[in-house]
C-alpha cells in the first residue's frame, strides 16, 4: 500500500464529535499500520463531492452517501454501528393541525439525504394524498423543526438523531404524528476498491473494537456501542427506497 491515505466522514457526526473522530483515525492508523489523513468538511454535500472526486480509501457516509460512492466508485460496505439506524419523524406544531384540504406545506432539510424519501412513506398512513404536498427544502434538520415552530411549514420532516437532540422546550410544542420504524437506512463504514482485499480485515478490526479496550474507548467516545459486519446486499433497501423516490 501507498504510504498516505485518506478518511472522510459525514458532516453530521463530526459536528457532534469532532475529537472521537480524530481518535477513530488514531485508531485505524495504529492497527493498520499506515498513515490515514482525516480533514473534516463543513457541509455533506461538500464532504460527498470530495470523496467523489478523489481517492479515499475509508469513508464513514450516511445512507444516500454510501449508496452513491458504491455506484459510481466502487466503495464496500463493511461496518455500520449496532442498534443506530436512520429514520424520519413527521412533526406538526401541536396548536396548528394539518388542514383537512388544501396545499400542506412540508419543511424538509433536502432531498439529497435518505431522510426525505423515508418522510414521503409516512403520508399515507396519516392520509395525506401527496399532491396536496408541497415541499419547502431549509438545509437542516434543525431548521425544518424550526419552519414547523415559526408557522413557516404545516409539518416537517425530522432526523430521528435530531430530534433527540432537540430541547425539551422546543420539543414540547411539538407533535410527531408519524414516525418511519423498518431500519431501511443507516450510516456505515465503506472502503474503497483500492483496499478490497482487505475488506475482511478492515471488517474484524472495526467489529473487534468492542473487545479491545483501546477500541473500547474510541467507540465510548462516539457514543457507539459496538460495530457489526454488513456487505454491499445490506444496502438493497435504501436503494430500492431512493430509487423509488426518484432521486437515484
Amino acid at each position: 500500500m501507498a504510504a498516505r491515505f485518506r478518511l472522510s466522514v459525514c458532516p453530521h457526526d463530526t459536528a457532534k464529535n469532532l475529537f472521537g473522530w480524530f481518535a477513530l483515525n488514531t485508531y485505524l492508523q495504529r492497527m493498520m499500520a499506515c498513515g490515514i489523513h482525516f480533514e473534516p468538511a463543513d457541509s455533506f454535500l461538500v464532504e460527498r463531492q470530495q470523496v467523489l472526486d478523489n481517492d479515499v480509501q475509508v469513508v464513514y457516509a450516511n445512507p444516500y452517501s454510501a449508496l452513491i460512492f458504491a455506484a459510481k466508485k466502487g466503495h464496500i460496505p463493511v461496518a455500520r454501528v449496532v442498534g443506530l439506524r436512520d429514520e424520519t419523524l413527521m412533526v406538526v406544531r401541536k396548536d396548528r393541525p394539518i388542514p383537512a384540504d388544501g396545499e400542506v406545506v412540508i419543511a424538509s432539510a433536502t432531498d439529497k439525504l435518505i431522510v426525505h424519501p423515508l418522510g414521503q412513506t409516512l403520508l399515507p398512513g396519516i392520509g395525506l394524498d401527496p399532491s396536496r404536498v408541497r415541499y419547502q427544502f431549509v438545509g437542516t434538520h434543525p431548521k425544518a423543526a424550526q419552519a414547523v415552530l415559526k408557522g413557516e411549514a404545516h409539518a416537517g420532516f425530522v432526523f430521528n438523531e435530531t430530534w433527540r437532540g432537540l430541547s425539551a422546550t422546543t420539543k414540547a410544542d411539538l407533535e410527531v404524528v408519524g414516525e418511519t420504524r423498518d431500519g431501511t437506512a443507516f450510516h456505515c463504514f465503506c472502503i474503497s476498491p483500492e483496499w478490497a482485499d482487505q475488506a475482511e480485515q478492515i471488517r474484524q478490526i472495526l467489529v473487534g473494537m468492542n473487545t479491545d479496550p483501546k477500541g473500547k474507548n474510541v467507540l465510548t467516545d462516539l457514543g457507539f456501542s459496538a460495530l457489526e459486519a454488513i456487505d454491499v446486499a445490506d444496502l438493497e433497501p435504501a436503494r430500492r427506497l431512493m430509487q423509488q423516490a426518484g432521486v437515484i
